[in-house]
């Protein structure tokens, strides 16, 4: 059982996943579909059965969202019009033609970026919430997806391709990295809303895709860990006998309940009953109506231990890929006593501070640092992915009798 938005960059995927979300909003009645890179309306009129309709948008983030406000605009009209020959004359005008009229190339970039913030807070967030201006956590998505780029403009000066080119060179000046292309998206969404399409077109020859980025990496299948392997592999950990122990048993900690759950690295983040009871419905950032009490894990009176994973962080950061889910741990056959073992229930009231006080970046990375470094150290092969983990407590769920096609809110999906 298992967004962006992982806060980690999902090239393509992240767009499939914001398209799903937008046809989840539209108004009953009025479907979205995807030709290539256009986008349509599929709905029926009092006299003409369910057909497509060209909805003169491109298949991306912002054309995205403009048919949801388009749908909403036709959603309008279809209850109020009388004449078949204005609804599509209004049609032909207001949505196939919307944004077909001639814009102002000399805009500058203040007026530029401003557009680009009225069209974030104008659509609700993946929770189908509203965004508002004055709300913390929106306004930080607000900055970690454009503000912190379109810092770095000169509001005065008109939008031109030399500005942004040199601006963004400036930033990063390897276009295989991550902080390049997040940068480009930034100035490619701000001339996407401009309709500034010709400097669009020239950024667009800079975008890498995500499997170029780094050419000199080569996707190696990691060998699996055993359970066997792991309990000796925490042990090491925990027995190096060097200055630093609290962090060396803090890791152990977390690589554990990985392997425990199930679970990706940064969905402990979002781990609601680690050390006190939590009931879903009483939380206003998971919108739930669930008055299932999940008692705490930290509990030596809890003996089924479900972990409730929600969507969000306490900073409201989303972390759990796939939306909120219940975990059940992963009992291996040949270690029935694995959550003593593993010594769960006693390390949470020690290191749950120190859990809530990681951010995502900085949580992700240093686990995966330790991991390669470890590992090389006590296995003699370096596993550099944190993934490994979860997949060893996939492996005892199967070991358990556990299918491998579980899904849903209770299981787990590779």
């Amino acid at each position: 059982m298992s967004k962006k938005q992982n806060n980690e960059y999902k090239g393509y995927q992240e767009i499939i996943d914001y398209c799903k979300f937008i046809k989840s909003q539209m108004p009953k009645g009025i479907s979205l579909l995807v030709n290539g890179k256009r986008l349509y309306f599929q709905f029926s009129t009092k006299y003409k059965s369910r057909s497509k309709y060209a909805t003169g948008e491109n298949y991306t983030i912002l054309g995205l969202n403009r048919c949801l406000e388009k749908a909403i605009l036709i959603d309008q009209q279809l209850k109020n019009y009388e004449s078949e020959i204005d609804f599509w004359d209004w049609y032909e005008q207001n949505i196939k033609g919307i944004n077909q009229k001639a814009f102002n190339d000399l805009i500058t970039f203040q007026d530029a970026i401003e557009k680009v913030r009225k069209g974030f807070f104008s659509v609700p967030d993946k929770r189908g919430l509203p965004r508002k201006e004055d709300r913390e956590s929106d306004q930080k998505s607000y900055d970690r997806e454009n503000g912190r780029y379109f810092n770095k403009l000169p509001l005065d000066k008109t939008v031109n391709y030399q500005i942004l080119y040199d601006t963004l060179f400036g930033y990063c000046d390897n276009k295989n990295e991550r902080k390049f292309q997040d940068c480009l998206r930034a100035f490619l969404r701000l001339c996407e809303y401009n309709e500034l399409e010709s400097i669009h077109k020239k950024l667009s020859k800079l975008k890498v895709s995500k499997n170029k980025r780094n050419p000199n990496h080569k996707h190696q299948k990691q060998s699996p860990l055993t359970i066997d392997e792991f309990i000796l592999f925490r042990q090491q950990i925990i027995n190096e006998d060097n200055q630093y122990q609290e962090e060396r048993e803090f890791w152990a900690f977390i690589f554990s309940m990985q392997v425990l759950f199930g679970l990706r690295i940064g969905e402990l983040l979002s781990a609601k009953n680690l050390d006190k009871d939590y009931i879903p419905s009483q939380d206003l950032s998971e919108q739930s109506d669930d008055h299932t009490i999940f008692r705490a894990i930290s509990d030596p009176d809890n003996y089924n231990n479900y972990l409730y994973i929600g969507n969000y962080t306490d900073d409201d950061n989303k972390t759990a890929k796939t939306g909120h889910k219940i975990c059940l741990p992963f009992i291996h056959p040949n270690y029935p006593n694995l959550l003593e073992v593993l010594e769960i229930k006693q390390n949470i009231p020690r290191f749950i501070n120190r859990l809530k006080n990681y951010g995502y970046r900085q949580f992700v990375h240093r686990g995966k640092s330790n991991l390669e470094k470890w590992s090389e150290k006590y296995l003699q092969r370096k596993i550099s992915q944190t993934h490994t983990n979860r997949k060893l407590g996939n492996a005892n769920g199967i070991a358990a009798g556990i299918p491998d096609s579980i899904g849903g809110n209770i299981g787990f999906v590779s």
